[in-house]
């Protein structure tokens, strides 16, 4: 595999839960369990995953938004973790975030040169200098000269996805987490910003943790993908073989949900069916075990550890293991 710009090893992140007049200890929320995870230098690992499972948990202890609770963060080969706050703010500029809602990341009392301009604030560039990168990143990703004079309330939500975009960029950084950002967009548009993120990425080498709900974006846009369900990562595979030869049952279902635009294409495994169990009260052994077609009894009572079944192909599941 290439040089790693981020790998996370065995990271955790419980929260807990309070009830009653004292606010007592109730349960714990294990939204982040266990998980390893590793962004290749220059390339796309996609994290996928139903609503709630953890994903933008895990964005946000990348960042150190959120203290974790246990395992390791390694950024460029050095370890995070537990890094001071004053050393904390000298690598902000080298690790930033695309957000899930164009329209709420951006200040609304503040024109889109100005959002911009914060950023170039902090890379101690003259006037003049900071006025011309502006100019430089708003062409960069679309966007004309003149849009820098106006507010967010007077762009499309792909233009506001992009001025996030050109704020993200503001700092060269050289990883990019991206939460969710074409989710709240019209489809043709999701084209266009995924298209975008392709061409940044190849222009200047930028290392993506990609984070989404929808396959299809992720397979176009990602060299590697990692499966999540309740807060573990079922399957972790080269996008290619996961996407040709899924193999945890979890992973099967999501792609068997995928539109394909082939008349009567189908995939192995129908819809899921079932709820997804209360991330308080996870069922014990394989956390999928509830809505998986082939549970057995060890799957009930024993945890599932990760399984390889070829080259750089993980899975956390019996089945494809014994086959």
């Amino acid at each position: 595999m290439s040089e790693i710009s981020l790998h996370v090893e065995g990271l955790k992140k419980y929260f807990a839960v309070r009830r009653g007049f004292f606010q007592r200890v109730a349960g714990w929320v294990k939204a982040v369990d266990n998980i390893d995870l590793a962004v290749p230098k220059g390339k796309t690992l996609g994290l996928v995953g139903e609503s709630g499972c953890g994903k933008s948990t895990v964005a946000r202890l990348v960042l150190r938004l959120l203290e974790p609770d246990a395992g390791r963060i390694v950024y460029e080969g050095r370890d995070i973790t537990h890094l001071p706050p004053r050393d904390l703010n000298a690598l902000r500029k080298e690790m930033q975030i695309v957000f899930q809602d164009p329209y709420g990341s951006l200040n609304p009392r503040m024109t889109i040169g100005q959002t911009i301009k914060e950023g170039l604030r902090k890379m101690r560039l003259s006037k003049g200098a900071r006025r011309e990168r502006l100019e430089e990143l708003l062409q960069m990703v679309g966007l004309s000269a003149g849009s820098a004079d106006r507010y967010p309330h007077e762009f499309s939500g792909g233009q506001r996805q992009r001025a996030g975009i050109a704020r993200a960029l503001s700092v060269e950084p050289s990883l990019v987490i991206c939460d969710e950002p074409v989710s709240a967009l019209d489809v043709s548009i999701q084209a266009q910003i995924i298209n975008l993120l392709k061409d940044l990425q190849d222009r200047l080498g930028l290392s993506y943790l990609f984070i989404s709900h929808d396959l299809n974006v992720v397979g176009y846009l990602s060299d590697r993908v990692a499966v999540m369900y309740l807060g573990q990562i079922m399957e972790y595979a080269d996008a290619d073989d996961l996407f040709e030869s899924p193999c945890h049952p979890y992973s099967q279902a999501l792609l068997s949900a995928v539109p394909r635009p082939e008349a009567g294409a189908k995939r192995g495994l129908s819809s899921l069916g079932g709820e997804v169990p209360s991330p308080l009260d996870p069922p014990p052994g394989c956390k999928f075990q509830a809505r998986c077609p082939y549970a057995e009894v060890r799957c009930r009572e024993e945890p599932v550890a990760f399984y390889r079944v070829g080259g750089n192909h993980l899975v956390r599941c019996w089945k494809p293991a014994e086959s």
